[in-house]
């Protein structure tokens, strides 16, 4: 047994010479893809598997500490192989008579990472080995200690040390205490049975062999072990896994891998500058989890915030927890209800109508091609208001019946093909079109509403801006392509009736708490029966588009300004912030006039109800009030639309 120790021991004394004094090639270790924000600022979590590479930096000592007294005391003593523990792990194989220790240093645990298959044979051995010096020769004790902590397995489908903090104790790497740091450290070398989860106890002895070995390593005192020790561990999962944008990062890797292949997304070191803005990203979080911690488990939501100037997606979500579905809702079709009605009242805009133009709610059959007939209602207790309504306050309310009856007026057709202007294809030309019959996605909703916030021009939605390889050569590139579909004039007036929806009796005047004072316009929708909601909105450099509802046949059974209306104005409280309130830019053909809701003319100090409304110079109303100003208010209806209270004469009024 000694002679074939000795002889073992001098073969391998003999591979390890050769390794270090034969010139091999240069290593090619495989480098990561970064992703980059619209700053420059990388975004964490492009990884073959459930991977965040972060830098030593970010690694707390005491986690670096613990990894290097349970898994490699010698690590900065040795120049990538400790024969000292190669020796002691090949007697132990011996007299096993099979392999059961390994002896691997932190570098050879990282040449295996990065090279090599989990099999035990001696083949994989040796390559591991010189693979562990040509390491060493190449790159820096940190520099592989990073390469070791990013890439090790824990357990859970956790990959590095950033994501097994996410995993275990939700929180980021740099906010471990000891206790968890020492928890962590011993699981790599049985993931499965030491797993906190499902093996709490025999994890608790393994923390308390690595607190023993940092102490005789003098990496703590005494003191410091016994109260990590003592520390009481809570497990739990972070809800963001994937890293800071889950589902943006998974929709630019399957566009990557689509185009490139797996392996040089994954090895080749791409450079991948996008349109996320991790400022806005982050706040959408925030303002996500803050509305969705009480709802039901099963309800979801999505929401697209992009640059109203150019596309650019600025923050994505695409559902509640990317680890439990990675199921993109930022991209599935539902119908948008009412939020679809500003790009029909911008054709009537466009064909000659006013924000004071009135129509009447009530009660309207039409016929159709099919010989069936379609009769609109509205939400609420009663069907119909029974009263004539200005087109800004029918959007203000949300009217559905009016709605139809300009979209019948316009022709339905003509709707359609306008609307499809914005982005959308497909669309059917029905009379209920303005009420959201045609379905659509979050993405294009956010990116057909900035275009009435960019003056008119539209800008179909991107992430991706440039590719390089790397050495910095550009692989591919993608430049806005803006496109003027309407007049700054239609835009300004659609803003201004947008707008309307956050004053007084509009239906999301209540968001105003939210968002304060600064402007900002937008749409509630809500579809038959309350499946699903919207809210879609913007300021003059955001645009946002919030959906909420079940991936299953379930109705939410509650209007879009009540549960996608927060999430939007929490959101667009944090974008108000960091661009500072500004005003949408009025074209100087526009005139603004204080126009009483009830009559649509220009407003008295008489009119209890006015509104500030946009006109295409020409157009604008020039006649007083006569509701108000001439005392008779009384002939028209009660502003709540009791008409059993109008005299039997108001029928024959022209107005």
């Amino acid at each position: 047994m000694r002679k074939f120790i000795t002889i073992s021991a001098l073969f391998l004394i003999l591979i390890i010479a050769l390794g270090f004094s034969f010139n091999w090639p240069e290593l090619q270790v495989p480098q990561a893809s970064i992703v980059y924000d619209i700053n420059g600022t990388p975004i964490r979590g492009l990884a073959e598997q459930n991977q965040i590479n972060i830098s030593l930096e970010e690694i707390p000592d005491s986690f670096t500490a613990a990894v290097i007294a349970i898994e490699d005391k010698n690590f900065y003593k040795h120049h990538g192989v400790d024969f000292t523990g190669i020796l002691r792990a090949l007697i132990t194989n011996i007299r096993a008579g099979k392999i059961a220790a390994g002896g691997s240093t932190i570098t050879q645990q990282t040449a295996k990472n990065l090279f090599l298959t989990n099999e035990r044979t001696l083949t994989r051995k040796i390559k591991e080995l010189f693979y562990a010096i040509q390491l060493e020769r190449q790159y820096s004790k940190d520099e592989i200690l990073t390469m070791y902590c990013n890439t090790i397995y824990f357990g859970q489908g956790a990959y590095g040390v950033e994501v097994a903090a996410r995993t275990f104790f939700a929180k980021p790497a740099r906010e471990l205490t000891l206790a968890e740091a020492s928890l962590l450290a011993g699981l790599p070398q049985w993931p499965s049975g030491y797993d906190p989860y499902n093996h709490p106890e025999a994890a608790k002895k393994r923390q308390q062999m690595v607190l023993n070995r940092m102490y005789e390593e003098n990496y703590i005192t005494a003191e410091e072990r016994d109260a990590a020790y003592q520390q009481e561990l809570v497990y739990q999962r972070a809800r963001y896994m994937g890293g800071d944008a889950p589902y943006f990062l998974a929709m630019v890797k399957e566009y990557l891998i689509d185009r490139y292949g797996d392996r040089m997304v994954f090895q080749g070191g791409l450079r991948i500058y996008t349109t996320l803005d991790l400022d806005l990203q982050q706040a959408a979080n925030q303002a996500y989890n803050q509305i969705t911690q009480d709802w039901d488990p099963d309800l979801q939501a999505a929401l697209v915030a992009v640059d109203n100037s150019n596309g650019h997606i600025r923050a994505l979500i695409g559902g509640r927890d990317y680890a439990a579905s990675n199921y993109n809702r930022a991209y599935a079709k539902r119908q948008p209800g009412s939020t679809f009605k500003p790009f029909m009242y911008s054709l009537a805009i466009q064909n000659g109508f006013t924000l004071a133009d009135r129509i009447q709610c009530e009660e309207v059959v039409f016929k159709l091609p099919t010989g069936d007939t379609y009769k609109p209602t509205d939400y609420g207790d009663e069907p119909y208001h029974w009263k004539p309504f200005t087109l800004k306050e029918a959007v203000m309310i949300s009217d559905n019946v009016v709605a139809v009856q300009v979209n019948n007026i316009l022709d339905p057709k003509q709707t359609a093909a306008h609307a499809e202007k914005f982005g959308f294809t497909n669309l059917q030309p029905v009379l209920s079109l303005p009420l959201g019959s045609n379905e659509v996605t979050p993405v294009s909703m956010a990116a057909a509403y900035a275009a009435f916030a960019n003056q008119g021009i539209f800008n179909d939605p991107v992430y991706i801006l440039r590719v390089e390889d790397a050495n910095g050569a550009l692989l591919e590139e993608h430049k806005p392509k803006p496109e003027r579909i309407i007049s700054p004039e239609n835009a300004y007036i659609i803003n201004n009736m947008l707008q309307g929806v956050m004053e007084t009796g509009g239906t999301g005047a209540h968001l105003r708490n939210i968002i304060g004072n600064a402007p900002a316009a937008g749409k509630t929708g809500t579809t038959d029966e309350f499946k699903d909601a919207w809210f879609v909105g913007y300021t003059p450099r955001v645009c946002c588009a919030v959906w909420v509802g079940y991936d299953r046949e379930k109705n939410v059974n509650s209007a879009g300004g009540v549960v996608a209306g927060p999430i939007w104005a929490n959101f667009m409280a944090a974008a108000i912030s960091k661009y500072g309130p500004v005003d949408f830019e009025k074209p100087d053909t526009v005139k603004i006039i204080n126009t009483c809701l009830d009559s649509g003319q220009v407003a008295t100090q008489a009119c209890p109800r006015t509104s500030e409304m946009a006109f295409q110079q020409g157009t604008e109303p020039d006649t007083i009030c006569y509701y108000h100003a001439t005392g008779l208010d009384w002939l028209f209806p009660d502003q709540d639309g009791d008409r059993n209270n109008e005299p039997w004469w108001e029928r024959w009024i022209p107005w």
